[in-house]
């Protein structure tokens, strides 16, 4: 084991400086690792070997877990909503691959099996690669997010898929194949990864909001990834797509504000498992099957890159974005590894003679999408600006908040300027504090706003904890600014706890204002609301 360590470590260390060496010149680093890795690796001086790659996979396995587990916040049902695109142009340019492909293999005389296998997986993408990718050329906005959810969406429908027709594929294989077990397979890969994930992120977000520091949370984090791979090797359930439902699950049920906080934390060690995923990757790819794909391999190919084109540039229109974007939306989409690998050598071992035929076809494109694809992703992506496309993000445009949530744990009259200010922005006030509708200060305050044509909501604040109210308030008004007066003791200096309005900030991701509000003195009569000093009234 400490020899395996130590080539791994050569083989990182190589591979860290070969990514540097390509990012100077404006290339994705990714390649770097996978081309090292390969050179390195059994294809080629084989500083590390076959058995050595095999004592690693459980490191492998956890690095994809995690890294899936982060893609799964673009496919979660906020990032949907976002981009439409994202789910048309999955959806689509899937079932135009698999359609395709299923015939053009077919037409060629591939055996059915064969040709049922490869119109499953040439759907498939390259979530991670994307995202390394979008990573290291610090491309911004919507549309290379919306690219990496694309290859996500992309990939829970090949396993889905792959589990559905491997049964087929066993029948039409071997008429005295084990139906049973297909069917077993099934359950195992298409149901089962989906309800682990599902399951895993709900429990992530349900305790892990619990949690305030970030070297807790991404230590219990791992502590459950670790639970999970457990589980999904002791059932046989697919790990890559357990991983993306939990993401996407704990992304989705999440309060915007902790899903925010729980990925940010996560990303802190993504590119160590970058670079050791990849690094292994590399090193398992076998050069020598780019030239046994034959016919077939070629037909797989070259009709799989026309299906994302044409299915990217469908895709897109039907989701919102413009025909140029679109078009250049099913170059971003051929790159595919992962997902794909593992159900391709998952059908060589179900499938005997057809599946390793159509493993071979698949692992020897992979090849080519691995070395090829990136750089022509890194390429169009440094090239992108604002298209001015629906859904991209100007970065030089400042929003004006449409809704302003107002909060305070004690009665406050809401000052004079802030009201000018909204009724300037054309802002919806959310007034979150103690007191009734119908007492005196609401009304006058109600009163106020309706003179400078400004809409307000007052919301009562019970008997509850100020910042998780607070926090839970403006997930649900959906406030692009929270204005708090908040109390803070005079002579409070002590740091080993945070002030409430400090700890609604960190979990806050828009814009927050303080004023603090002295709480020294005998209390305010509940009835009135305290008064400013910049307060028009007498």
């Amino acid at each position: 084991m400490t020899e395996t360590l130590g080539a791994f470590a050569v083989l990182a260390w190589l591979a860290y400086l070969a990514s540097r060496l390509l990012a100077s010149r404006h290339l994705p680093e990714l390649v770097g690792f996978l081309i090292v890795g390969a050179v390195l690796g059994p294809s080629g001086i084989e500083l590390i070997s076959e058995h050595e790659l095999a004592s690693l996979r459980p490191l492998t396995e956890i690095a994809l877990a995690v890294l899936m587990f982060i893609i799964g916040q673009r496919v979660s049902t906020r990032a949907l909503r976002a981009a439409r695109w994202t789910l048309t142009t999955g959806v689509t340019q899937y079932v135009l691959s698999a359609v395709l492909v299923f015939m053009a293999t077919s037409a060629v005389g591939a055996d059915r099996p064969v040709a049922l296998v490869l119109a499953a997986l040439a759907g498939a993408g390259a979530p991670m690669t994307i995202a390394h990718i979008v990573s290291s050329v610090k491309a911004s906005g919507s549309y290379p997010i919306g690219v990496i959810g694309t290859h996500a969406v992309s990939d829970a429908l090949a396993t889905t898929t792959f589990a559905a027709v491997l049964p087929i594929a066993t029948v039409l294989a071997d008429q005295e194949a084990d139906v049973f077990g297909a069917v077993v397979d099934f359950v195992q890969l298409g149901i089962g990864g989906a309800v682990l994930g599902l399951l895993g992120g709900m429990f992530v977000s349900r305790l892990g909001f619990q949690i305030e520091t970030s070297g807790e949370l991404l230590l219990f984090f791992l502590v459950h990834i670790l639970l999970g791979w457990s589980i999904a090797d002791w059932l046989n359930i697919s790990l890559p797509l357990a991983a993306l439902m939990a993401g996407a699950t704990a992304a989705s049920v999440s309060p915007e504000a902790f899903s925010l906080r729980l990925f940010r934390t996560i990303r802190s060690i993504e590119q160590p498992l970058y670079l050791l995923f990849f690094a292994l990757a590399g090193a398992s790819i076998h050069l020598g099957d780019l030239g046994s794909v034959g016919l077939l391999g070629l037909v797989y190919i070259g009709v799989r890159v026309a299906a994302k084109i044409i299915g990217g540039l469908t895709g897109g229109l039907l989701g919102g974005l413009g025909w140029r974007t679109s078009l250049r939306l099913g170059v971003n989409l051929t790159p595919q590894a992962g997902v794909a690998v593992g159900l391709a050598v998952l059908a060589s071992e179900v499938l005997g003679a057809p599946g390793s035929e159509a493993a071979t076809v698949v692992l020897g494109s992979v090849v080519l999408f691995e070395l090829i694809g990136p750089i022509l992703v890194a390429k169009d992506l440094h090239s992108t600006g604002d298209d001015n496309e629906p859904g991209s993000v100007d970065p030089t445009r400042v929003e004006l908040p449409a809704r302003v949530l107002i909060a305070s744990s004690i009665a406050v009259e809401i000052p004079e300027w802030l009201i000018d200010l909204a009724a300037r922005w054309r802002s919806r006030l959310v007034v979150y504090q103690p007191g009734e509708a119908d007492s005196e200060h609401v009304s006058q305050l109600l009163a106020r706003c309706a003179t400078k044509d400004v809409e307000v909501e007052f919301r009562s604040l019970r008997n509850e904890s100020f910042t998780g109210a607070v926090v839970r308030t403006r997930a649900e008004v959906r406030a692009d600014m929270v204005v708090l007066f908040a109390a803070r003791p005079q002579g409070a200096t002590s740091r080993l706890v945070l002030f409430p309005y400090e700890r609604i900030a960190r979990e806050l991701s828009v814009p927050v204002l303080t004023f603090p509000i002295t709480t020294e003195g005998p209390p305010e009569p509940p009835h009135r609301a305290r008064r400013w000093p910049w307060s028009h009234r007498d």
